[in-house]
């Protein structure tokens, strides 16, 4: 019996060597290749175009895609679900059909993208920049980098591992520069290690016959309730570009996934889905002369706690557009595709400069 006690403390002890010793490696691994991005960085613009945009209309759309990962058949280990990732079939099936529909509304003149992988485990190391590229040919693109760590080691039971991740912005007229800018807030150590850096892209877009720029700016704020005083931090940077910009002049439009309901959010007018409202932006945020731009009937995003359920599924709004008061909004739209392909639903909306 003696012998037998003994070996089982042994195994025991042993089974938390390996466990001490696999997390100190996990933690230095994590630590000698974080991802530490300069404040602000000039991206790469890749098959840059020539146009210059007019006075005239143009048409912005926006889209989380979800990483070709989040349709309607999956939930979320770290929004209350289960899974990880889809099956490789269905990731396939996610990207290929996020990339057509795209294909199939090159009307539209620019284009902002979010979570688009780039090699992950979790979309079985698709580079999605690349499939998306080949499918809009018409388009110039930038990639800024949000999401990269060589080991994300949760859950322990299936670890999403490699994540490379990002925003891409897609423009039928020449971009002159295209900056990320690393917006303030990160967990300490070693949580930092394998969660997002945040940022948001702003992309100068030259007017024809005009020293003035069209500013348009991707965003992805933070998202989970425990990075309340990032989301403020962010939304104050954020702020400040947006009205320096202006007052040098320029049109500025910013689009994205904010993370947050839209001042003045009201989803009583939303039809078909179940609707929540989460955190919406303070509605004194920019002067009242900006104009924020959602469609109210539609929302733009799902919980993913569960599969999609239409019946139950909660859903809600925080894709949309602001805009500085030289341009009119002449319509929005978010078109409706019932999540099949991602946990958020793609926004377009149309202006003019004046």
């Amino acid at each position: 019996m003696k012998k037998l006690i003994k070996l089982l403390i042994t195994c025991i002890l042993c089974i938390m060597a390996v466990g001490v010793l696999y997390f100190a490696g996990v933690l230095l691994y994590g630590t000698l290749s974080e991802f530490n991005p300069d404040t602000m960085e000039e991206l790469t613009i890749e098959n840059n175009q020539i146009l210059n945009p007019d006075s005239g209309q143009i048409s912005v759309l926006t889209w989380n895609i979800g990483y070709g990962g989040l349709g309607k058949e999956m939930d979320f280990f770290y929004e209350g679900g289960k899974l990880v990732r889809p099956s490789k079939q269905q990731s396939e099936k996610y990207i290929q059909d996020i990339s057509e529909f795209l294909a199939n509304h090159d009307s539209v003149d620019i284009m902002l993208l979010q979570e688009v992988d780039f090699k992950s485990k979790r979309s079985y190391q698709a580079n999605e920049l690349k499939i998306l590229q080949e499918k809009l040919p018409a388009y110039g693109s930038d990639y800024a980098v949000n999401y990269k760590s060589a080991f994300v080691p949760v859950p322990f039971s299936e670890p999403m591992g490699k994540v490379f991740s990002g925003l891409a912005v897609f423009s039928k007229y020449k971009i002159d520069t295209a900056i990320r800018v690393a917006t303030p807030g990160s967990h300490a150590w070693p949580k930092r290690l394998f969660t997002l850096k945040r940022c948001f892209v702003v992309n100068h877009i030259p007017i024809e016959n005009s020293d003035k720029k069209l500013v348009v700016i991707n965003v992805h704020n933070s998202a989970f309730g425990d990075e309340e005083e990032f989301r403020k931090a962010e939304l104050k940077l954020l702020r400040e570009y947006l009205l320096q910009e202006f007052e040098a002049g320029n049109y500025v439009i910013a689009g994205g996934d904010w993370n947050q309901n839209p001042p003045g959010f009201d989803n009583t007018q939303m039809e078909k889905y179940t609707s929540r409202v989460g955190w919406p932006i303070e509605t004194d945020y920019l002067p009242p002369d900006w104009t924020w731009s959602w469609d109210p009937s539609l929302p733009t995003n799902r919980d993913v706690k569960t599969p999609f359920d239409l019946q139950a599924t909660q859903c809600t709004i925080l894709d949309y557009f602001v805009t500085s008061p030289n341009i009119d909004v002449l319509n929005i739209q978010t078109i409706d595709l019932d999540f099949e392909n991602s946990d958020h639903q793609p926004v377009i909306i149309n202006l003019k400069l004046i």
